[in-house]
């Protein structure tokens, strides 16, 4: 991702393998099967750095004058800053203007961080970058142009420190080792530990950026034989790395040495005629290693902003589009930005404190317009819609919308929540704590309802469970019944192994609580227990039917005391329902789904054969939430998801009482 250095530092084979890089993350963002692992050329641009900035920084301290901060950072920024800056610019323009309104504020936040260099704090909390999403953020892959800008806050003075008063070779590689190791060891315990933590941070990067240092300050080259065998061997371990791992290992960890080493191992033999050097010079490569930069800046901008425009996924040949137009995109941002703000000659004449001052004017300019467009737009839209008279199902249960044969359906004024409050429209367990996250292993003791009353019952289940609960306290607070709480996010009541997404691994943490619930349940021994888990949960083995899913749920069913209830979950929109509804408010057909959409075809399947092997009642109040196929995200008046499946508050609460009636069957008043 970033710049040669300066002339006499040029190399070819790094000009070269830098287009092998930017290749590799390219194929992998553009969804082809054949490099699953293509992240990792982010982890060869990682080492390349810290190569060439070490080195850098090595020489300049040894010269006359000796290492001069601010002229490196004048150096960075007249390199790096000009182009990201204008892609910033220029993504939150397009972006702010193909996005669902809901989304706006957040993109700009998204690309405030990006200027700031400040994106990977920014999506570590929010942002699986693995996980696919329905909005993806534009600028998502700063991320890693972040970590390398905080790696240039510190690393320049951190030599400055170990070589002042005439400190030699060997002072700063013994620093350098020491911070090599604690940032792997760092690197393998927040893998396991908190993986997102461990992919965007700057400290369990370190190691990479290190490793390429290292490099620089003890064999800047070799060009033996060995040296060229080392250097095959490394290549070989970056395209093996890119086709054996997978954005489902937990990473980078032990997995990130693989990449990591052979890009030192090209880094050090490249150059050696016995190597791979006729095909790291060739000239495709050295061509997308001049513009990796820019590629790299525009090429996800460009495969993202067209699935928010289009609402959906990219077929073939458009992405085949996108990438061609990134790659003519790039070229003229190295043709036209890169090139003279590094090598014109009013950015060369300026002082090194005058590019400083000019960088960090137009980091806050673009900040500012992040900012400023996203409210300028929100103030221009926030005109309110007609509704046309809501209707009411026959049941008396809520109904949703006309289908799209009636014509258009426009989103009700009195919408309940509010586009703007939907999100935040949830269950109370998520602020009570009383839905565990990923790392609990105790149930936490939750007591709702009626807590002095003689009749217990009992909600187990995933994320899935919980959005049922407003639901279930109103039928407990209405009828006096104590009601107990046994749910934890993406966890699944089953006897079968599971895998966590966010953790990259087995869950075993959700295995521990579900054996920590069913000892307590049969300690509380409830009069009804309720059981919810999200249709498509994640088993380690794969070739897991809703048939076999269903007995395994069953299985687990069958230890619990008393009467069970399972309840079917619910229809699965596909997609960000307010989102959808925000950029849909006048005809809200585009955001309606199809029993054949996602999963909706298996709905009920896994839920009756758990009825079957354990004898407990099927409640499935499908037709309660769609009553009738398309399905709307409106009932009435109220928006019934509040993000991609999960209800909202106030639509959960509104199904007390068709579950009410329900549950009537099982648990007398």
């Amino acid at each position: 991702m970033q710049g040669n250095g300066s002339a006499a530092e040029f190399r070819s084979d790094i000009e070269g393998l830098r287009g092998i890089s930017i290749l590799l993350v390219l194929l992998f963002h553009a969804g082809l099967p054949w490099t699953p692992g293509g992240f990792i050329g982010v982890d060869v641009f990682f080492v390349i750095s810290g190569f060439l900035i070490t080195g850098k920084l090595w020489r300049e301290s040894h010269a006359a004058g000796g290492l001069n901060i601010t002229r490196f950072y004048a150096w960075r920024i007249r390199r790096l800053l000009p182009a990201a800056l204008v892609s910033v610019a220029l993504i939150t323009l397009i972006g702010l203007l193909v996005a669902a309104p809901l989304n706006r504020s957040e993109m700009a936040a998204d690309g405030a961080a990006s200027a700031l260099s400040l994106a990977n704090m920014r999506f570590i909390g929010s942002v699986d970058y693995f996980a696919p999403t329905a909005s993806p953020s534009p600028f998502l892959h700063f991320w890693s142009l972040s970590v390398e800008e905080q790696f240039y806050l510190v690393w320049p003075a951190l030599i400055l420190f170990l070589t002042w008063r005439g400190g030699g070779r060997r002072r700063v590689v013994v620093a350098l080792l020491v911070a090599v190791l604690a940032s792997f060891a760092l690197s393998l315990w927040l893998t396991d530990a908190s993986p997102a933590r461990a992919f965007y941070l700057l400290p369990t990067r370190v190691w990479q950026l290190g490793a390429g240092g290292l490099l620089a300050l003890l064999l800047v080259a070799g060009t033996s034989r060995r040296a060229g065998l080392i250097a095959w061997l490394g290549l070989v371990a970056i395209l093996f790395a890119s086709v054996v791992l997978t954005p489902e290992m937990p990473y980078p960890g032990l997995a990130g040495l693989l990449p990591t080493l052979g890009a030192v191992a090209l880094l050090y033999g490249g150059a050696a005629p016995s190597g791979p050097l006729r095909a790291l010079t060739s000239a495709p490569l050295r061509f997308l290693g001049k513009i990796s930069y820019s590629l790299y800046l525009w090429h996800w901008p460009l495969l993202v902003l067209p699935v928010l425009w289009l609402e959906r996924a990219l077929s073939p040949i458009e992405v085949a589009a996108a990438v061609a137009a990134s790659i003519a995109v790039a070229w003229l941002s190295w043709r036209f930005v890169e090139q003279p703000f590094r090598y014109g000659a009013a950015s060369r004449s300026a002082t090194s404190w005058s590019a400083i001052r000019i960088g960090v004017a137009g980091i806050l300019v673009v900040t500012l317009f992040t900012q400023g467009f996203s409210a300028g737009l929100a103030a221009a839209s926030s005109t309110p819609q007609v509704s046309p008279t809501p209707s009411v199902s026959p049941s008396g249960s809520p109904a949703t919308s006309p289908a799209p044969s009636d014509g258009p359906i426009a989103l009700p004024a009195d919408l309940t929540p509010s586009l703007a409050a939907a999100r935040d429209d949830e269950e109370r367990l998520r602020g009570d704590g009383c839905l565990a996250f990923e790392r609990v292993t105790t149930p936490p003791n939750c007591v709702y309802g009626v807590k002095g009353s003689a009749i217990t019952i009992a909600l187990v289940g995933d994320s899935h469970a919980s959005h049922w609960f407003p639901a279930i306290e109103a039928i407990a607070l209405e009828r006096g019944w104590r009601l107990v709480t046994f749910v934890k996010v993406s966890c699944s009541f089953t006897t079968l192994a599971q895998r966590n997404l966010a953790l990259k691994r087995a869950y075993r943490e959700c295995t521990t609580f579900n054996e920590a619930t069913v000892a307590r349940l049969n300690q509380l021994k409830p009069a009804l227990t309720i059981i919810v888990n999200r249709r498509t949960f994640r088993p380690i083995n794969e070739g897991i039917t809703p048939a076999l899913a269903g007995a395994a749920l069953g299985e687990m069913v069958a230890r619990l005391p008393g009467a069970t209830a399972i309840l079917v979950d619910t229809p699965d929109p596909g997609r960000d329902v307010p989102a959808c509804l925000s950029k849909h408010p006048s005809d809200i057909r585009a955001c309606l789904f199809t029993q054949d959409d996602a999963d909706n075809r298996e709905i009920g399947v896994a839920e009756r054969v758990a009825a079957e092997v354990s004898g407990a009642q099927l409640i499935d109040l499908t037709r309660s939430i769609c009553a009738a196929w398309p399905c709307s995200p409106v009932a009435k008046n109220m928006l019934i998801y509040r993000d991609e499946d999960h209800m909202t508050e106030t639509f959960s609460r509104s199904l007390a009482a068709p579950l009410g009636v329900e549950i009537a069957k099982l648990l007398p008043r």
